[in-house]
């Protein structure tokens, strides 16, 4: 186990990165060349790939390169290490937490104030909470550039750490509440949102109306909170599991490797929950299955005989 570690990680770190950072562009690209206007939630999706791209495409391009050639950490160069892991590790992780929070703020407020608020002025909204968040990342990131101040990758254990010094200490405790803040407040907006969803039912609307428009939330709210468990996720790893064992593989699985892939998931999931953003082979295969679990007779356009397609659920 020890002696195929380093090959095992190597392997591990570049198939996830790669996924991740092939889904990232995609449903950046996708969300970029949608023609018309989109909702809110999903201009929050699309800012929510920036983050992903910068992780994944950090440990696709810097952090695997370095640890297949099995350098030592005084021979890699330092600037590059301390740029990309300040963006990586600091601007990135805070972007994606507070964008995350912006998500479920987004579905506590739809859902609790549906009619309220002009779409316009909500609009507004958005892009001030995104421009927020953004200028937040930009803060974080240049903070740690000072000297001695950076998260940076160490190939000798596998993981990102901080320098040693006062100021690296600072900005650790820094990133630290404000992702413990940001989780709070995040999950308490999807614990009161999940409340609403329980308790009430739409109204003044036809019933089939409500029940799409419900359905359609719904979805939504799921996307938002396995977001939300992805980060909380890479929290508990990060803070209390890793501390279980002072192995090297075992650090890497719950600092590195969870870092990564929680980036790379949480692509996966808004390319899951978004029909508009999957390419054409992926929605076939929805469609395909959902066919194959209810059964349907589909009939030809040269009126022939209907075809029943089985039911293989």
């Amino acid at each position: 186990m020890l002696a195929l570690f380093p090959l095992l990680a190597v392997i591990s770190m570049l198939v996830t990165s790669f996924i991740g950072v092939v889904v990232s562009v995609s449903i950046f690209l996708k969300f970029a060349k949608k023609p018309g206007e989109f909702s809110d939630f999903h201009k929050f999706c699309m800012v929510k790939t920036i983050p992903d791209m910068f992780v994944c495409g950090a440990f696709l391009f810097w952090v695997t390169p370095v640890t297949a050639l099995s350098l030592t950490y005084a021979k890699v160069p330092y600037l590059p290490n301390v740029f990309i892991g300040q963006i990586a590790s600091g601007g990135a992780y805070i972007l994606g937490a507070s964008i995350q929070m912006c998500m479920a703020a987004n579905r506590f407020f739809v859902i609790y104030f549906p009619f309220r608020q002009h779409k316009g002025k909500r609009s507004y909204a958005t892009y001030f909470a995104i421009t927020i968040c953004i200028g937040l990342a930009i803060t974080y990131t240049l903070l740690g550039l000072r000297k001695l101040c950076a998260y940076v990758y160490d190939p000798e254990i596998f993981s990102w750490r901080v320098e040693e010094s006062e100021c690296a200490d600072q900005m650790t405790t820094l990133i630290f509440w404000s992702i413990i803040v940001l989780a709070v407040t995040s999950n308490t907006f999807n614990v009161a949102t999940a409340l609403k969803f329980l308790c009430t039912q739409a109204s003044g609307i036809r019933q089939a109306d409500a029940a799409r428009r419900r359905k359609k939330r719904l979805w939504l709210f799921v996307q938002c909170v396995i977001q939300d468990c992805l980060h909380l996720t890479d929290l508990i790893n990060s803070i209390f599991l890793f501390q279980l064992s002072e192995e090297i593989w075992f650090r890497y699985i719950f600092l590195c490797y969870s870092f990564l892939a929680i980036h790379a998931a949480d692509g996966i999931v808004m390319l899951y929950f978004n029909q508009e953003v999957q390419p054409k082979w992926f929605r076939n295969i929805g469609t395909s299955r959902h066919l194959s679990r209810t059964g349907v007779v589909v009939v030809s356009s040269h009126h022939s005989a209907p075809r029943e397609m089985s039911n293989v659920a």
